[in-house]
């Protein structure tokens, strides 16, 4: 892909200086004078200026090196969306350097700084922290090939991957109503992810559909995406401690740490599940079926994801002129029942792993 790069020529006529004289200057030249190199860098803090990456890519003939920004290396959901890039990747002789952002804005813009002159391309999942994306914007408009996955950002016109977010928090909200709760809460990641919202809106959209009560004492988010325990902890504490006629008797957790979390807090306060809150949540976390009670999850494709996103970047990659139109492919999640939240049990058979496959388009 072959964008209309931003150059150092710009700041060169801007500033009346000769092209060769900005460049030494940014590279701390002795050919240059104190004064000017001073001016030349103030300037170039000021435009926010970062070097060219597809020139330096030109220079080096590409290294064919690709750069991944995923939030966490410990979450199961990543580490598989990882494995299916890497399979991609290596199959048309890419290497991969991979930099987690912790769910930091901060490291997300040092990781995309620190890639953006090593690498070929990037693949990005947006931190839960990230309200600003000028700093991808910016390195989009240089000519850096960018394709966003799972958590996006829909201000850069570029190709993206995502799961249908609406429609498995639609399915799952839909199975505890069936499942006779008439109380569901919500806990999300931050309120500032669009997977979040759209999660939110599923939720939302089952119980309008259903007529079922909508209370936003029930509905709570972690600013920093759940990331240490105490943050779902707290939400959790806010709902178990409403009093009992206003309690939740559903929950649906919308982030895996948050899920696993949630499961943890019941556990520990020895809250039984399905009897007094059934719980159901996103989660690709592996032995979700061994443990007891079993995990009812959201299950998404994540190493299809990952395999599709890589698809998309490759593309990018290796097509000589900006595409007419960028593609967002949208994989379907699966729900699996088990007992976590199967309150309404006529056969033990039924305790056993449930499959459901959403095919239900949004």
């Amino acid at each position: 892909m072959k964008f209309e790069p931003v150059t150092i020529k710009q700041m060169a006529r801007d500033l009346n200086l000769g092209i060769s004289t900005v460049s030494r200057a940014l590279h701390d030249s002795h050919e240059i004078s104190e004064e000017t190199k001073k001016r030349v860098v103030a300037y170039a803090r000021k435009l926010n200026y970062i070097p060219n990456p597809i020139a330096l890519s030109l220079r080096a003939k590409r290294n064919r090196s690709i750069g991944i920004v995923i939030s966490q290396f410990n979450n199961p959901f990543c580490s598989q969306v990882v494995h299916g890039m890497e399979s991609a990747f290596y199959r048309e002789g890419y290497q991969v350097s991979i930099v987690q952002t912790s769910e930091s804005a901060e490291k997300e813009m040092k990781a995309i700084q620190y890639l953006s002159s090593r690498v070929d391309g990037l693949l990005v999942s947006i931190s839960s922290e990230t309200k600003n994306t000028d700093h991808l914007k910016d390195l989009y408009e240089k000519g850096m090939p960018i394709v966003f996955y799972d958590r996006v950002c829909r201000d850069i016109q570029t190709h993206m991957t995502l799961s249908d977010n609406y429609r498995g928090a639609y399915e799952a909200t839909r199975h505890l109503l069936d499942q006779g709760c008439t109380r569901i809460g919500f806990v999300g990641g931050a309120a500032t992810q669009p997977i979040v919202q759209e999660r939110k809106a599923g939720y939302l959209s089952a119980l309008q559909d259903a007529g079922a009560t909508i209370d936003e004492r029930w509905i709570h988010y972690l600013p920093k995406g759940g990331v240490h325990y105490v943050e779902t902890e707290v939400a959790m504490d806010r709902l178990m401690r409403l009093p009992k006629s206003k309690r939740p008797d559903g929950l649906l957790t919308c982030w895996d740490k948050v899920t696993a979390d949630a499961y943890r807090y019941l556990r520990r306060h020895e809250i039984s599940m399905p009897e007094e809150l059934a719980l159901i949540g996103f989660s690709n976390f592996p032995l979700t079926d061994f443990v007891s009670p079993s995990l009812s999850v959201v299950q998404q494709q994540s190493e299809k994801l990952g395999e599709v996103a890589a698809g998309q970047l490759i593309a990018l990659l290796q097509s000589k002129r900006k595409p007419a139109r960028f593609q967002t492919e949208v994989l379907m999640p699966e729900i699996i029942i088990r007992e976590s939240s199967m309150r309404l049990v006529t056969d033990s058979s039924r305790l056993k792993k449930k499959t459901q496959n959403l095919k239900t388009k949004r």
